[in-house]
């Protein structure tokens, strides 16, 4: 009934969107400019960008999930210098440059809430190809959503839940409220140590009730970009203290 509900309301917020563009004479596609009316990107440069095939056969590093162009399993930084321990598996579908920063910037700062459906559809590709079920999302930062109204990963999670039927446990929590695109790497690597903990026992009781109350023995952690890979890097080591056995990552975009 939940997703029926979910359904009925984003066909409301569809038709909505068709309508005010069908009146505004159409919209440019984010991508290359041209003029369409049924989403941010035409259905072209969906095919020729957003493949979720292309993502998934692309050479990338075991570790971090960068692209790799001469080295075998595993990038320079991750061979010299790794930062994903705990974290066992990374999936990023695109790299984040071009006009994939441009989205990203839309989507994020300015509320842009029409990707969301766009970037769901992608992440549930991966995501049934990867074999994961049971999805954790990188919590956003302390009073964003009563500030904002939405959280980008949040919105994300509930489209993987409520339209593809990912079982969705939100099981972490941040405890900071500093925005991380304003720290260097090394202050990025240095201060997400211990910006993210376990949510409380009565939360944890509630979020596992059909779990019989244990943590999963695997998870797949969800965010929008891999930087340092320090966030997913915090929370994985987070879910492998609390019993988690397996944790991999999936994001939206990678900083190669």
């Amino acid at each position: 009934m939940r997703n029926l509900i979910f359904e009925a309301k984003q066909s409301v917020i569809q038709v909505c969107r068709l309508f005010y563009s069908f009146l505004s004479g159409g919209v440019e596609c984010a991508v290359c400019g041209s003029l369409v009316f049924t989403g941010p990107v035409c259905r072209k440069c969906q095919k020729k960008y957003f493949s979720v095939k292309n993502a998934l056969m692309s050479k990338r590093c075991v570790c971090c999930g960068r692209t790799l162009f001469s080295e075998n399993e595993k990038c320079t930084r991750c061979r010299e210098n790794p930062v994903l321990v705990s974290t066992d598996k990374v999936i990023p579908l695109f790299s984040y440059r071009l006009w994939n920063k441009e989205l990203m910037y839309r989507w994020k700062s300015m509320d842009e809430r029409m990707f969301s459906p766009m970037f769901a559809k992608a992440i549930n590709g991966v995501l049934n190809a990867a074999g994961e079920k049971v999805i954790v999302p990188v919590p956003p930062r302390k009073g964003k959503i009563r500030k904002k109204g939405w959280d980008q990963i949040e919105e994300l999670c509930v489209f993987l839940e409520k339209r593809y039927s990912f079982t969705v446990l939100r099981l972490l929590e941040r405890k900071t409220k500093k925005q991380q695109k304003k720290l260097s790497r090394s202050e990025r690597l240095e201060t997400i140590k211990n910006s993210y903990t376990l949510c409380s026992q009565s939360v944890l009781n509630r979020v596992l009730k059909n779990f019989s109350g244990k943590i999963p023995e695997k998870v797949c952690l969800i965010d929008d970009v891999c930087t340092t890979g320090a966030t997913l890097e915090s929370c994985a080591e987070i879910l492998k203290s609390a019993g988690v056995k397996t944790v991999d990552a999936v994001t939206l975009f990678t900083v190669d």
